[in-house]
C-alpha cells in the first residue's frame, strides 16, 4: 500500500498481518506533521515492522517544489517520524537500542531489499 493506505493509516494495521501486504509511508511525510506520522508508525512497528518502508514521493509538484525539494523534505520529515517512534518506543520500554537501530534499518532498507530482492 502506497503512501501508508493514507487516510486509512489506522484501519490498515490489520491488513498488514496477510502475507502480500506491505506499505510504505511515502507522500505521508509530505502530508502530515512528524509527529503525527511518528504515532501512526509507532503502531505499525509494534505489530509488523517487517513490512513497512520508507518512500519519499519525490516528485516535481510545482515550479516552486520540484523533485528535490520535495525528496528531501519528505527524506528529513520520514526520518524524524521514524526517530520519534523509535523514541517513543525505547521511552516507554518496549524495545533496547539495539532493536531500535535493528527497526530503523529495516524500515529505511532492508524490508525493501527483503521485498524486491535486492
Amino acid at each position: 500500500m502506497v503512501h501508508g493506505g493514507w487516510p486509512y493509516t489506522r484501519e490498515i494495521t490489520p491488513l498488514l498481518e496477510k502475507p502480500n501486504a506491505y506499505l510504505d509511508f511515502s507522500a505521508q511525510s509530505l502530508l502530515i506533521s512528524p509527529a503525527t506520522l511518528g504515532g501512526i508508525m509507532r503502531e505499525w512497528l509494534e505489530h509488523v515492522p517487517e513490512k513497512v518502508m520508507f518512500g519519499t514521493d519525490a516528485y516535481p509538484y510545482s515550479n516552486e517544489l520540484g523533485w528535490e525539494e520535495s525528496g528531501w523534505i519528505a527524506a528529513h520529515n520520514g526520518r524524524e517520524a521514524l526517530g520519534r517512534a523509535l523514541t517513543a518506543m525505547l521511552r516507554h520500554g518496549d524495545i533496547t537500542h539495539a532493536r531500535a537501530v535493528e527497526l530503523a534499518r529495516m524500515v529505511l532498507r532492508d524490508n525493501a531489499k527483503a521485498l524486491y530482492g535486492l
